[in-house]
């Protein structure tokens, strides 16, 4: 660089875009490197900055061979900006810097703010993230002590977690490199066109290392260079992540993923990860429990804290070598600590209590407490029994008011082996019915050191052990269904709610009740299937209904979300979360309640019915035979089906379409006499033999108006041919297979109403 005239006027540094821009610019002092930086550039694009203690009007870049290249200001000059040197920018291309790195981090919601300390904006860079919580503070002024204990008190009443680093010139916070051991500074360096950020690691013997921003990572505590951990530094291309370009990962928002009670998971099958299960709840949903996979680097999160993902975070798929099966695992790079223990965009998360000051009730309870906790549990683990169904330990436990991180897993082995203890020939061993969240069907983790102390080998192989666990789990099931009701649940109907008779015919009645897509009152349910409705208990009505669903299953029906009570229109019964919850069914990622689930499970009902009965060869009759009926009216059905199949085929010849009086007439029996469900089980059998192919005689059949049967769509759906649950479609649909029967039985030109 030649020897420059040195000019008072010039001004090294500038904003673009307006005024009030955080986005600097450094010019070259060389008049090559003038020529490079303006390329893309025009001579309006420049501003002395507000944010540079500026004016706010624009400046010209001045090039220049023979002194320094600037930028001047254009007359009349009014301008009171002190700092105009080559470093007059350096708390914006901090902030930049910083705010950069932070969202390749995974934070999004980055905010960067430059108060003014008294000698211009710029006297600290503070960038906020971790929803407002979390603050990097970089100090560019010097401050006095008392100026210094006042802003971190302020700090300390906003709950705000801040990390105070140092600019180049502004001196090291009081004590701060003796109690801590270090400090960190920034620094820029001009390297071109531009001012190039670094981080020094500052030591009590006051030398600084320097690295780029970029070999940092991001921790609990803040920015944490290679040289406090002893690490290699990191290439500055080396993303911090999983690598999800070749696998299926759905990306998840940052900042609205808490989790909580979090404990290192027992297997560790993530490669450069470490698993963690946790209490898990995404913004307006239900917790669950899952794992969390979290950079090798990365500080352990604190099962006591409450902590939200606010990096890159992916949900990815794991599948266990063992058993092919696969769940879900959430991938991020990193997490930020609230300093509150609870939060109300998150309301359903509660971290595990701190150790001393409340003692975890499985490691300190007093013998009685302990004996109440093994008592319940052993009672609840009864009723999931008389469900056929498992339970996952995190929501067994919830019963009772604790969280996961309460236990570790040496507590569970202890709870569970107290539970079934003392073992005796033919009494079922209770914690088969026990798995752990997310966890592939099988035994719970660790169900070999439960067996053991039973007073099973402690050698077992994996095969004995999965052998045991399904026969104990058997013999719990058969065990139950074999108990007699108490006194206060009478059998209802000369069967106890666990018959097996009451049971099939409950759930072929709402399975009828599914096929037609409707609900069905309690009382009518009772009567239909011929049971007494004074000795069904409302705790009796809970245990039948969970024996007709079993256990939950998104490939079972949970037909009980049929039910509702005598006068209810609509919505699930008042006993409908109860069954539910008896089910093993917990809060999902969407469904945080039985009310909440009970759409989906009525309409997923409806569907898995409607499936059955469409993959069926023989699928069962869509409404009940009514023995009672047809003895009523003197008459068999068979006759009925006969008479009405008769009377279409003559309608067709005809060309006419005819009502329910002309077929009830045909028959021989009075139209008022068959209901609507039993009329579209006759329709039903008229058309069965049609095939997928075959005209439908029933499309003939129609209501006052010339209007489809209520039922049309119902007898589509069962015969497996085209339906719709809007009446101009379903209008159309039965046009069609009317046109279909005319031409099939063409031979008549009276196309008169009958």
């Amino acid at each position: 660089m030649p020897p420059y005239e040195e000019d008072t006027r010039k001004v090294q540094t500038a904003v673009i875009g307006r005024p009030g821009s955080d986005w600097p610019v450094f010019l070259p002092f060389d008049h090559d490197d003038y020529d490079r930086f303006m390329q893309g550039r025009s001579r309006d694009d420049f501003y002395c900055g507000t944010l540079l203690g500026g004016c706010g009007k624009k400046l010209t870049a001045k090039r220049y061979l023979h002194k320094k290249c600037h930028f001047a200001h254009r007359p009349p000059v009014h301008c009171r900006r002190t700092q105009t040197g080559e470093d007059s920018a350096d708390h914006l291309y901090i902030g930049q810097a910083l705010q950069r790195w932070l969202r390749r981090q995974g934070h999004q919601k980055v905010t960067v703010s430059y108060p003014d300390l008294g000698s211009g904006p710029g006297g600290a860079v503070e960038v906020r993230f971790g929803s407002g919580t979390r603050l990097i503070r970089v100090q560019m002024d010097r401050m006095s002590l008392k100026q210094w204990e006042t802003t971190r008190a302020q700090f300390t009443g906003d709950n705000m977690r801040v990390q105070w680093v140092y600019g180049p010139n502004s001196g090291i916070a009081h004590n701060e490199v003796k109690a801590q051991g270090h400090a960190i500074r920034f620094s820029c360096r001009t390297e071109g066109d531009t001012r190039k950020v670094y981080v020094g690691t500052q030591h009590p013997d006051q030398s600084v290392k320097l690295v780029t921003l970029d070999e940092c990572h991001l921790t609990d505590e803040g920015i944490v260079t290679p040289h406090l951990t002893n690490e290699r530094p990191m290439a500055t291309d080396v993303d911090t992540g999983m690598d999800t370009t070749n696998q299926l990962a759905f990306p998840l928002v940052p900042g609205q993923l808490a989790f909580t009670a979090s404990v290192p998971a027992e297997e560790q099958n993530v490669t450069a990860r470490r698993l963690y299960e946790a209490d898990i709840q995404p913004l307006g949903s239900v917790m669950t429990r899952m794992r969390i996979a979290l950079p090798l680097h990365s500080v352990p999160p604190s099962p006591h804290r409450l902590n939200v993902i606010e990096s890159t975070a992916h949900l990815i798929p794991l599948t266990d070598s063992g058993t092919g099966q696969r769940t879900w695992f959430i991938e991020t790079a990193g997490f930020s600590p609230l300093p509150a223990q609870s939060d109300p965009r998150w309301p359903d998360l509660r971290p595990a209590p701190e150790p001393g000051r409340l003692p975890s009730p499985a490691k300190s309870a007093a013998p009685a407490e302990d004996e109440a906790l093994v008592g319940f549990l052993r009672g609840k683990l009864m009723q999931i029994a008389r469900s056929r169904g498992v339970i996952n330990w995190e929501t067994l436990i919830r019963y009772k008011g604790y969280a996961p991180g309460d236990f570790t897993p040496q507590d569970r082995v202890r709870l569970l082996v107290a539970v079934d203890r003392p073992r005796t020939s033919g009494k079922p061993v209770l914690s088969s019915l026990v798995k752990l969240a997310n966890q592939a069907p099988g035994p719970v983790s660790r169900f070999d050191e439960v067996l053991a102390g039973l007073g099973w080998g402690a050698d077992l192989l994996p095969e004995e052990v999965r052998s045991i666990w399904a026969h104990q789990r058997k013999t719990a099931y058969d065990l139950v269904r074999q108990e007699a009701p108490s006194g206060n649940t009478a059998p209802p109907g000369g069967a106890t709610p666990d018959g097996s008779d009451l049971i099939s015919r409950f759930r072929a009645e709402l399975e009828r009740v599914a096929f037609r897509r409707s609900l069905i009152n309690w009382s009518t349910l009772v009567k239909v299937t011929g049971a007494r409705s004074g000795g069904i208990t409302p705790s009796a009505r809970v245990r039948l209904l969970v024996a007709v669903d079993g256990s939950y299953s998104h490939a079972r029906p949970v037909l009980s979300s049929l039910v509702k009570l005598d006068g209810q229109e609509t919505g699930p019964a008042p006993f409908f979360g109860q069954v539910l919850r008896e089910l093993g069914w917990t809060p999902g990622s969407t469904l945080r309640s039985p009310d909440a689930a009970w759409p989906t499970e009525r309409d997923r009902a409806y569907a898995l019915v409607a499936k059955a009965v469409s993959a069926s060869k023989n699928p069962p009759p869509p409404v009940r035979a009514d023995h009672a009926l047809w003895a009523r009216l003197g008459i068999k059905r068979k006759t009925v089906v006969k008479a009405v199949r008769r009377a279409l085929v003559s309608a067709a010849q005809r060309g006419v379409r005819v009502s329910w009086q002309t077929l009830a007439s045909a028959a021989g029996v009075k139209p008022e006499a068959l209901p609507d469900r039993t009329r579209a089980s006759i329709l039903i059998d008229v058309d069965r033999g049609a095939g997928q192919d075959g005209v439908l005689l029933s499309s003939l059949v129609v209501s006052p108006g010339n209007l489809p049967v209520p039922y049309f769509a119902d007898i589509l759906k069962y015969l497996g041919r085209p339906y719709s649950s809007y009446a101009l479609e379903l209008s159309r649909i039965r046009k069609v297979e009317q046109a279909r029967v005319f031409a099939a039985y063409e031979g008549s030109v009276n196309r008169e109403e009958a």
